[in-house]
């Protein structure tokens, strides 16, 4: 019922599709993305399954796409605090694992995220002793490290939330200012940490969402009490088909105060590999806002509903960007780059995707896709943004460190620096005198950059007049 709701509803986005390719023919993707699971893409396209298995079913989820998770909610800091007594030990533990991995996926590189287990005693779960971005590098260390927990003792509920608060709180660790969360996962306790809750969140700016895992007969009732007095939820694990869903039903809840401030405001992806194969790509995204109000059952008051319908987006293709700058304009030797606000690359001569054998037919009709489970990260459909780090991209010097926090803080200028640069058939590095000329990119949170060696700072200034007397 809710599949074909939404199925109705977002009809009328074809003809808004339409328009915009109308308006503007160089529109790529435009899609929409809710926050059931459902997509729709225009123009439409065959769905081809790049695994090329004899299995038919493609479980493609919108919502787990880098440009959804962006838009859909603020940046967070979250501390993931797994119980690891011996009563988890088994299969519990085993969704406990899984649970947090997913938990993992619903961040995006504007997150920060640390993951420590407790029993009697607490423990970083990898080598981060401090919240750490979360990016795709840290996010598969700390998927690798929760596999090696492993089960003993009893649970201490006050040393596990005391080291979490700690941790959000420690002032000289680089985090984002915005939504504070710990989120916890365990089969249940006696205990409520009520003192730890009233010494380190008084507040409540923390909130708590906490998650009983695994069937048993543990009561529940205290890890409900911690999410509800400190403005979280709590949500039941039973089994392997509830991770999905449960892992990022939090996003709503986050996303309740952009709802209400309606805090519409178009934000850039990182560079991706796009689900229809058009390459590496951009998206602008935007959060689609319930504005409608309803009456409660019983009562005359009309409230605000406070729902993140989806996302809407639009990608934009790096070849088409490249070609706003033909080569012949800064010589042969110059370049230009771009990087977003966590210093990866948007644009670089050493950003080279593999390319694809694969072509795809567009048609003028829409695409309606329905999503569901899946781990398939061979798949283009499912793989991890592309993060390359401009100290990564180039050869890195201190001045280089200036020019990525420079540009990352959008203050424009200029630096004449010796180098090491490869040759263009890149079979042999050298030293040369480059200029590095950059600024913000007005509306976007990019900053772009131009190089030029010395020599083709200056050209030759002549009319037609003299090219014929020339010749």
């Amino acid at each position: 019922t809710i599949v074909l709701n939404e199925l109705n509803w977002t009809e009328a986005l074809e003809d808004v599709f339409k328009k915009n390719r109308e308006e503007d023919p160089s529109l790529l993707w435009q899609v929409f993305g809710s926050a059931t699971g459902l997509a729709r893409y225009y123009p439409a396209s065959p769905w081809k399954d790049a695994r090329k298995t004899p299995s038919k079913i493609d479980l493609y989820d919108v919502r787990r796409r880098p440009w959804y998770v962006q838009g859909a909610a603020s940046p967070k800091n979250m501390l993931i605090l797994v119980d690891a007594s011996g009563s988890v030990s088994g299969l519990t533990l085993k969704l406990i694992r899984t649970s947090v991995s997913e938990m993992l996926e619903t961040l995006s590189d504007d997150d920060y995220v640390n993951v420590v287990h407790f029993n009697t005693r607490v423990n970083n779960t990898a080598c981060f002793d401090h919240l750490v971005q979360a990016n795709v590098r840290n996010k598969k260390i700390l998927k690798d490290a929760v596999q090696n927990i492993t089960a003993k003792g009893i649970t201490n509920y006050t040393k596990g939330f005391e080291f979490a608060f700690k941790q959000l709180s420690d002032p000289n660790v680089t985090r984002v200012q915005c939504n504070k969360i710990i989120m916890l996962f365990t089969d249940g306790g006696e205990e409520r940490a009520q003192e730890i809750f009233a010494r380190y969140n008084p507040d409540k700016k923390v909130r708590i969402f906490t998650f009983s895992v695994g069937q048993h007969n543990y009561d529940t009732g205290p890890i409900q009490w911690m999410a509800c007095a400190n403005k979280g939820y709590f949500y039941e694990i039973p089994s392997i088909g509830a991770i999905r869903i449960n892992t990022q039903e939090y996003l709503d809840v986050l996303g309740r105060p952009m709802v209400l401030a309606d805090a519409k405001q178009v934000q850039w992806t990182n560079v991706y590999l796009d689900a229809l194969e058009l390459g590496l790509v951009i998206t602008g995204t935007l959060p689609v806002f319930n504005k409608t109000k309803s009456k409660e059952d019983g009562s005359r008051n009309q409230h605000q509903n406070q729902l993140i319908l989806g996302v809407m987006g639009v990608d934009v293709s790096l070849d088409d960007i490249k070609r706003l700058t033909p080569r012949f304009t800064i010589g042969p030797n110059g370049y230009y780059f771009a990087i977003d606000p966590n210093g990866y690359v948007l644009l670089h001569p050493n950003l080279q995707p593999k390319k694809n054998e694969c072509s795809y037919f567009f048609s003028a009709t829409n695409l309606v896709i329905i999503s569901s489970l899946s781990n398939e990260k061979h798949n283009p459909k499912f793989q991890e943004p592309v993060t390359l780090d401009f100290l990564d991209a180039e050869l890195e010097n201190d001045i280089k460190v200036q020019i990525r926090m420079m540009m990352i803080d959008r203050v424009p200028g200029e630096k004449t620096i010796e180098t090491l640069v490869k040759s263009q058939d890149e079979r042999y590095i050298d030293r040369g005198v480059r200029t590095y000329t950059w600024a913000p990119v007005n509306g976007t949170d990019y900053s772009l950059a131009l190089v030029l060696p010395e020599y083709n700072m200056h050209y030759i200034e002549a009319n037609l007049g003299d090219l014929k007397q020339a010749m």
